[in-house]
């Protein structure tokens, strides 16, 4: 059996430092005592593998940086940092009976802010009912998916909804084989053509049509509050669903006659949102007012971000954490990636405090973290127009949009990174800016003209 000397480096806050292979014999550190009185290891021949245990069962302790900072999906309203004002004005106002617009870019926090506030709801014992159209194919499924989350909030109906759904069988037949039959009798006849799939894609206008009908009768049935949350509102002028005209004109005839009703429209495309509920000549035109999120402050940031850190007993250097910040230019996911990548190297360290190195190296870890998802976006912009590449890497580098371009194609390849969710201006005639600092980042480095 061979054999390697081995020290333990020492460890911030009296805790055990990582394990590291040296010339030194064995016997000179073998009987030294840790912080608890024990010896760190026993006075015998220490092998790789030995070394090897020590250091997995120093990791397996600690809690998992995308754990203590997820980046892919929503997070819950007690992981939020910041915008508690945001949730709660828009809960106040969805349970005031008012209709919402939240128009923001994606992975900025929008769904978050969203979700949580329909949790309050919940909670105040409104019906919710949330939707997302990006998942739905067309109108049908649409329909569909919203009458089941509406008849949800029905325990009786819940049950036998995911009974039959679990089961592979269909939600009208498990209506009407149980004593959830009374829900056809008071909530109309039309239902029925929104629980089989089948039968709404014979008809899906008509089967939306019912669809959004159900939330006002239920309202009206059981003496509840309706909140209904529409994410990626924006798809709705697609051609997908059907004619946008014809059927936004038929969601504002519908839900204007249901005052036990209130929506909330999320989207992330911010100008499709804003023409649809904006001018006047459009069928939505003031039907909900426009909530725009707060920035997260620095102070928020640095609050959330030592939260955070703290749950795995870490702490993180005042200029380290205020690099981080900087770094991530207040952009939730850009941010959160961000420590996630810092924390990721202090458990690979075997460390319990972040320095500034760590975030400086962090940047460089989370480019490469988001690689193949910027190839993905590079090839998604290539297919937008022959010059949005170009156009893409001018706005990253701040270089001069029109040079070499008549002024019709630099327009089109800007509106093109606009409406891919690429690009954003500050406001009315201002600067453009990516908005994914670390896309930003990617792009600024390929420099490709």
């Amino acid at each position: 059996m061979s054999c390697v000397g081995l020290h333990r480096l020492p460890g911030p806050h009296g805790r055990r430092g990582r394990l590291s292979t040296t010339p030194t014999a064995v016997d000179e550190f073998a009987n030294t005592p840790d912080t608890d009185g024990r010896h760190l290891l026993e006075p015998t021949c220490i092998t790789k593998t030995v070394i090897q245990y020590h250091v997995m069962r120093d990791i397996t302790k600690r809690v998992g940086s995308a754990v203590l900072f997820p980046t892919d999906h929503p997070i819950s309203a007690q992981e939020m940092i910041g915008r508690e004002d945001d949730v709660d004005e828009v809960a106040m106002a969805l349970l005031g009976g008012g209709n919402v617009v939240l128009a923001e870019p994606r992975r900025t926090g929008k769904t978050t802010v969203a979700d949580a506030a329909i949790d309050i709801c919940a909670r105040e014992g409104a019906y919710v009912a949330a939707v997302d159209l990006f998942d739905a194919p067309d109108a049908a499924a649409l329909a569909y998916q919203l009458s089941l989350k509406l008849l949800a909030n029905r325990p009786p109906l819940k049950r036998a909804i995911r009974e039959a759904t679990r089961a592979g069988r269909s939600v009208l037949g498990a209506l009407r084989t149980t004593a959830t039959y009374r829900a056809r009798e008071d909530l109309g006849a039309d239902l029925e053509i929104t629980l089989e799939l089948a039968l709404a894609e014979q008809d899906p206008s008509r089967a939306l049509v019912a669809a959004l009908s159900l939330p006002q009768r239920l309202a009206s049935s059981d003496d509840r509050r309706v909140v209904v949350f529409l994410d990626e509102f924006q798809d709705i002028a697609g051609k997908r669903f059907g004619d946008p005209d014809t059927l936004t004109r038929q969601l504002r005839s519908v839900l204007q006659r249901a005052p036990g009703v209130s929506v909330l429209f999320a989207g992330s495309i911010e100008h499709l949102m804003r023409d649809l509920f904006a001018p006047t000549d459009r069928a939505l035109s003031q039907f909900g007012s426009f909530h725009e999120l707060a920035a997260i402050t620095p102070a928020q940031w640095s609050d959330g971000l030592r939260r955070r850190l703290a749950l795995d007993h870490t702490t993180i250097a005042d200029d380290a954490l205020a690099h981080l910040i900087e770094l991530g230019e207040g952009h939730p996911r850009a941010t959160m990636l961000l420590a996630q990548q810092t924390h990721l190297a202090s458990i690979e360290e075997l460390r319990h405090t972040i320095d500034n190195a760590m975030v400086v190296q962090a940047l460089d870890r989370a480019l490469g973290a988001e690689r193949l998802r910027h190839e993905q976006q590079i090839e998604r912009i290539r297919a937008s127009g022959r010059h949005s590449e170009r156009m893409a890497t001018r706005v990253a580098t701040g270089a001069e949009l029109y040079a070499g371009l008549r002024p019709q194609q630099a327009a089109r390849a800007l509106a093109a990174l606009r409406d891919s969710g690429i690009i954003d201006h500050h406001a009315q005639g201002g600067k453009w800016f990516v908005i994914d600092p670390l896309l930003r980042s990617y792009l600024a480095a390929r420099r490709v003209e």
